[in-house]
């Protein structure tokens, strides 16, 4: 289905019956692709799911100008608000964990609980990455690209969602975790090489009361390629 929050088209995926729960998935995929079905189809026999795509990804609308983190949760709680949701748990991966914080952060809808898993927010800079960089800063965009220059994501982003992706992850949000008080669950792979497992413990400290579960062996892609074991945690 689809909803309409404000002139921006959103496709929505909903199923199931019981308490609600959102899910918000990771940066550069979308509902509409297979890695996230298994786990969404095995959810709706237990809650009332709804999924969206954000602007940008799957089927929903191309934002018009980049957005922020704030941005993509305003959308968020106008999705949830059309569906006629006053109150719902949410599960976010990787970027939907971003959006995840902030909403619950903020208050933005009545959150009941939280899962975050493989999350993004923890945005401290190493001195690897500072000197890194400085010395991006003095290559020439024209070799940059030819040398594949930043991660595969930026790589694939173009116009619009790169410079949303330039915005989003200059947010660090441990000031935003420090806020929430909801009941947090924290779902983790111990091989996790683009959300570390030093980021989740950060976020663990910051959350009062948060839980981590950390599955050993997994990587980034839990929600996915260790689908039994996450749905466990939830």
């Amino acid at each position: 289905m689809e909803v309409i929050v404000g002139k921006v088209k959103v496709s929505c995926w909903q199923k199931g019956k019981g308490q609600k729960l959102l899910f918000l998935h990771g940066w550069a995929e979308s509902i509409n692709k297979e890695k996230y079905l298994e786990l969404l189809e095995q959810l709706a026999k237990r809650f009332e799911v709804l999924a969206i795509d954000f602007p940008g990804f799957g089927k929903s609308s191309l934002p018009s100008k980049p957005w922020t983190v704030e941005k993509y949760s305003e959308l968020v709680v106008g999705v949830v608000r059309a569906v006629g949701w006053e109150s719902c748990m949410i599960a976010g991966h990787s970027f939907g964990g971003r959006v995840a914080i902030k909403i619950a952060a903020k208050k933005m809808v009545d959150v009941k609980k939280l899962i975050l898993i493989s999350s993004a927010g923890v945005e401290r800079k190493s001195w690897k990455v500072k000197v890194a960089k400085f010395v991006a800063g003095l290559v020439p965009a024209s070799l940059k690209k030819m040398v594949g220059w930043g991660s595969a994501d930026y790589r694939r982003a173009s116009g619009v969602m790169r410079e949303t992706m330039k915005l989003v992850v200059a947010e660090n949000l441990e000031s935003d975790m420090a806020k929430i008080k909801v009941p947090t669950q924290l779902i983790w792979g111990s091989e996790d090489g683009t959300t570390p497992l030093w980021q989740a413990r950060i976020i663990n400290s910051l959350i009062e009361g948060s839980q981590l579960a950390i599955i050993d062996g997994g990587n980034h892609g839990i929600p996915y390629r260790r689908v039994n074991d996450v749905l466990r945690y939830i």
